[in-house]
């Protein structure tokens, strides 16, 4: 049967199991499509952005977080961040008001999160490569999640303006910092923190790597002057801050290193136009992820893989930390090698009981 003898009831059915872009696409190609499109449009570009982009609450969340303060009364870094975090805090987590204006919006900040989609199965199985595979859509529910969240948090308190007015990390339950990461649930805590491990190994072995990086992929030895165009310095206090400071960058600056610099010199450039101020002051998402852990009655500590990370040796896998499931789903195939791969880097891993190693469910999440 045509699609231009289905029922409108029916078109609006299958407008709905469809993509933002391919839903407006297919409005486009008679009068019938658009005039159904039209009956029904703030429903279907909701539920084709949700397929597209979601989820809506964090998206919507990272959008506002972008808008400038629209008051023209001077007012202070702290009362400002303060307005902008409580107008997120009032976001409905269950059915977010939209407006077309805030989708085209989200639609910019959705691309980011696709790429980092496509990006994300290089970092998950960097180890263990022959089980890479592209993610299902519940796991890409969960890195877009990670992504938006991550970003809201680096546009609110990794700014300049921001870390100017209070660079020191959070250690109170009044923090506003805390006050925004208490409200991710712990499926979603899990998940930003293995984003941010990942992260950070980024990083270490591919963008800004330390001479000790360096050399232990070149065993035979590498010319002083070599090592120079290619590594960051030794992995003393000074290489740490940098890291630290790198950590502030928002995902869409990440992507932009992956995929536009290959040298030394380019990563510098892109640092130098972030200004001197940006290498003085340290990202503080890990260390408000770490507090706010130990705050949780109902959260272990152990579980958040960028919060426990080992830097031993190189050849390290994500399972090693995390005991929850994490974004993406594990094979009983790949967990046997996980177990297996732990064993020759860990020695002590094997004396622990199996039923003590297994990772426990995730909570109740509608991905």
């Amino acid at each position: 049967m045509s699609i231009t003898n289905l029922s409108t009831e029916v078109l609006q059915k299958i407008y709905e199991y469809t993509h933002v872009q391919d839903a407006l696409h297919l409005a486009q190609t008679s009068k019938k499509n658009y005039r159904t499109f039209l009956g029904r449009r703030m429903p279907i570009l909701e539920q084709t952005m949700h397929n597209s982009y979601g989820p809506l609450p964090e998206l919507l969340k990272l959008v506002l977080s972008k808008e400038h303060e629209k008051s023209r009364r001077p007012m202070g870094t702290e009362f400002r961040r303060t307005n902008m975090v409580e107008r997120i805090l009032d976001v409905d987590e269950d059915k977010p008001k939209l407006t077309v204006e805030l989708m085209k919006k989200m639609v910019e900040f959705g691309k980011v999160a696709e790429r980092w989609v496509e990006l994300y199965p290089r970092l998950r199985w960097r180890f263990g490569s022959h089980h890479r595979r592209l993610l299902r859509q519940h796991e890409k529910l969960r890195v877009h999640r990670a992504v938006y969240n991550y970003w809201t948090y680096t546009n609110l308190f990794h700014d300049q303006a921001y870390t100017q007015f209070d660079p020191d990390f959070p250690n109170s339950s009044d923090d506003l910092r805390i006050r925004l990461v208490r409200t991710f649930s712990n499926n979603a805590m899990h998940d930003l923190s293995e984003l941010i491990y990942h992260i950070k190994q980024l990083i270490e072995l591919d963008l800004f790597p330390s001479n000790q990086t360096i050399q232990e992929y070149h065993s035979h030895g590498m010319p002083r002057r070599s090592l120079e165009k290619l590594a960051w310095g030794e992995q003393s206090p000074r290489y740490w801050s940098l890291f630290n400071s790198i950590l502030k960058f928002s995902p869409d600056d990440f992507l932009y290193l992956v995929e536009n610099t290959t040298t030394k010199a380019q990563r510098v450039a892109f640092l130098e136009a972030e200004g001197d101020e940006f290498r003085r002051t340290p990202a503080t998402l890990n260390d408000c992820i770490a507090t706010c852990s130990s705050l949780s009655s109902e959260m272990f500590p152990g579980c958040l893989a960028s919060v426990n990370i080992i830097r031993g040796s190189v050849q390290e896998d994500v399972a090693r930390w995390t005991c929850a499931q994490g974004i993406t789903d594990v094979s009983e195939e790949e967990d046997n090698e996980i177990e297996e791969r732990l064993r020759k880097v860990v020695p002590v891993y094997s004396s622990v009981p199996s039923k003590g190693r297994v990772r426990t469910p995730r909570d109740s999440d509608p991905f």
